[in-house]
């Protein structure tokens, strides 16, 4: 069947040729026909020449997102069904847990679909209306593939406003619990699929936790900061150290003391309610203990590129704080999720640290986990990037 066309500027059509997924509104030619949000359409260039098939919205800034550059495959229930089976494939190595993200939007060429499989469970974020249009196909398929006892749609996100969707939280198949409760590397933790943030797990984070299992030492004093539900506390004192976790949310608190007790480090581990800025804040300009690891996972602190210089300067005095709370030889693991921040972390931790008079010596840099692709052509799916920095004497040395 024809597909309505529209066309796209020379710049947009190279990168769509080398592979980039994003068509912004700007870069159209012209006014196209009138669509409706989530239609398939043609991408063409200025000679006229077929580039890909794509979801088109109305008003989004990302006005076309690629599907399909093979004019012979458009979307349909077969090209989703080898996208889902090729990237249910690719994670088959993913081991030593029972929790793992299935699919990864446009790295797994279905833009705006997130799957993330817990235990026997699925939950399933859409982001996009391209791929609304499809949610009972792909519902459907997963039952198929991975024959879940249940499927949780979590569309609660903001990010669906732009595309003009209601947000959701709903069963799509069979039952899922309250909690479900997940392994990995032999520790284990409840999740909250139905509240919890993301999906209810961050699971993007597993090799920079089992980096910090691998170099903490017994005894060590661990600050884990953003600590939502323990996770990196719990690791640090499985190894048998003596971990502080700050946490906000309350409720995120109780399951992670549900976490401590599940793992037996409850009795080396302590908790505290609070915001982190001013908590940190507070305990650095005093004469309270010192840290041999500080844990800094903060959230997104720039939510689009207009958010940058904001996110910087926040950045900026949450470093300044943590820095300040190091013992000697202390080690600071700094977490960053926001993808307009990446190229200036490193800048942004090297003021702080000469602020603070410290030498940092740089241990290892860890990105997201393998379960969410990094594609080279799509920087947007690089999102995650932690730093481990250590003290290497002060300024004078």
């Amino acid at each position: 069947m024809p597909y309505p066309q529209v066309h796209i500027g020379p710049s947009a059509a190279k990168r769509t040729r080398h592979f980039d997924c994003w068509v912004f509104r700007d870069e159209l030619l012209r006014p196209p026909p009138a669509l409706t949000d989530g239609e398939l359409v043609e991408l063409i260039d200025t000679q006229g020449t077929f580039l890909a098939y794509a979801f088109y919205h109305t008003r989004s800034h990302i006005a076309a997102r690629v599907v399909s550059t093979d004019h012979r495959c458009p979307v349909d229930r077969d090209l989703l069904a080898g996208r889902l089976k090729a990237a249910i494939a690719k994670r088959v190595d993913i081991r030593d847990t029972s929790a793992k993200r299935l699919v990864f939007s446009e790295a797994d060429g279905l833009p705006g679909l997130i799957v993330d499989q817990y235990t026997d469970y699925l939950v399933l974020q859409i982001r996009t209306a391209g791929i609304e249009r499809w949610k009972s196909t792909v519902v459907e398929l997963l039952r198929d593939l991975v024959h879940p006892n249940g499927i949780l749609e979590r569309s609660d996100k903001e990010f669906r406003g732009e595309e003009g969707l209601p947000v959701v939280t709903q069963a799509l198949s069979g039952t899922v619990p309250e909690l479900i409760r997940i392994e990995e590397d032999g520790l284990k933790f409840v999740v909250d699929p139905h509240h919890g943030q993301k999906t209810g797990f961050y699971l993007d984070q597993r090799d920079t936790r089992r980096w910090v299992r691998d170099h903490v030492e017994a005894g060590a004093r661990v600050l884990d900061v953003f600590a939502y539900t323990g996770a990196f506390g719990i690791g640090a004192a499985s190894r048998g150290a003596q971990a502080l976790c700050v946490e906000q949310d309350e409720a995120l608190i109780a399951l992670a003391k549900e976490n401590a007790k599940l793992n037996k480090v409850d009795d080396r581990m302590e908790f505290v309610a609070g915001d982190a800025f001013y908590w940190l804040e507070a305990k650095a300009t005093g004469h309270g203990p010192r840290f041999d690891w500080v844990l800094l996972d903060p959230p997104s602190l720039a939510k689009s590129k207009a958010d940058t210089l904001k996110g910087r300067q926040a950045l900026h005095h949450l470093l300044i704080q943590a820095l300040g709370l190091l013992a000697e030889d202390g080690r600071l693991v700094l977490s960053v999720c926001t993808y307009h921040l990446l190229g200036l972390v490193e800048e942004i931790l090297r003021i702080a640290a000469e602020e603070r008079g410290l030498r940092l010596r740089v241990m290892g840099i860890t990105r997201q986990a393998a379960d969410h692709p990094w594609i080279l052509q799509m920087p947007m799916t690089r999102y995650l990037m932690t730093w481990m920095v250590q003290r290497d004497g002060p300024r004078a040395a």
